[in-house]
């Protein structure tokens, strides 16, 4: 059971709410949250390892911040969860670089998460955090923490790059009942293509030039940004100018002389 909707870290321009493959509704991310969104992974990524094509969108925008931050999750009634934390690598393509940490209600969960060495670069990889709650505790691992109606997750900023996070879901059950991605391949190479969108179809591309009807000439409308090579045209000019002026020169002194 999904006991919550999910919070996509980030998905389009405005965060808006995405639903998964297997049911999960993502809801917007917060404007309000400390932190950056970025769809670097949607420009540069266009394909991923080990998601299907429907969730891709949910690996390749994200939240970022330059310190830490969190979020924090309802969580109504007691009873076995399991914290679904979603993140890909999109920028880095070496271990060592985006390192952090992770802490739920100021417990550290997960300690040193290094996406890159986990998964490689540009490849979903889920965390799980199973955890119960029992009346005002919150159990997880062999630690009994304070609970009072929710439950906040941290993302630590450590020596390394900046703590990100791209999708997070809390499911109601345990660890087995939580949907999974496939097994991991090392050898498995995505490669980027670039996205080509065809123009649609016209009337000279079906009928034959004979029959095709006379048009009048349209207008060009010109874009209101300038052409940007005429700044580079205009870097001739003086050059131009100067040889106009060199050879009537000298002309006249070949005449005079």
């Amino acid at each position: 059971e999904i006991l919550s909707s999910g919070i996509n870290a980030e998905y389009g321009a405005g965060g808006g709410a995405h639903r998964g493959v297997d049911g999960v509704v993502y809801g917007a991310d917060p404007s309000s949250m400390a932190g950056v969104t970025s769809d670097h992974g949607v420009h540069h990524l266009p394909l991923l390892a080990r998601v299907h094509p429907q969730d891709r969108i949910l690996y390749q925008t994200e939240r970022y911040n330059f310190e830490s931050f969190g979020y924090t999750i309802p969580v109504p009634k007691d009873g076995e969860y399991v914290l679904v934390l979603k993140f890909c690598e999109v920028y880095f393509q070496a271990a060592n670089q985006k390192v952090f940490d992770v802490k739920l209600n100021n417990q550290p969960v997960i300690v040193g998460l290094d996406i890159f060495s986990k998964a490689g670069y540009g490849t979903a990889h889920d965390e799980y955090v199973p955890f119960r709650i029992q009346g005002d505790a919150l159990y997880i691992s062999d630690y009994k923490l304070a609970f009072s109606g929710e439950v906040n997750v941290e993302f630590v900023k450590t020596p390394y790059d900046n703590p990100k996070i791209n999708a997070i879901v809390l499911y109601e059950g345990t660890a087995a009942d939580v949907p999974k991605l496939p097994p991991l391949q090392r050898d498995e190479e995505i490669v980027q293509e670039e996205l080509i969108q065809e123009d649609p179809l016209t009337v000279e591309d079906v009928l034959p030039e004979e029959q095709v009807p006379k048009q009048p000439p349209k207008k060009v409308s010109r874009p209101k940004k300038a052409n940007p090579y005429d700044e580079q045209n205009t870097q001739y000019w003086p050059i131009l100018i100067s040889i106009g002026v060199f050879l009537p020169t000298v002309i006249l002194l070949c005449k005079s002389m």
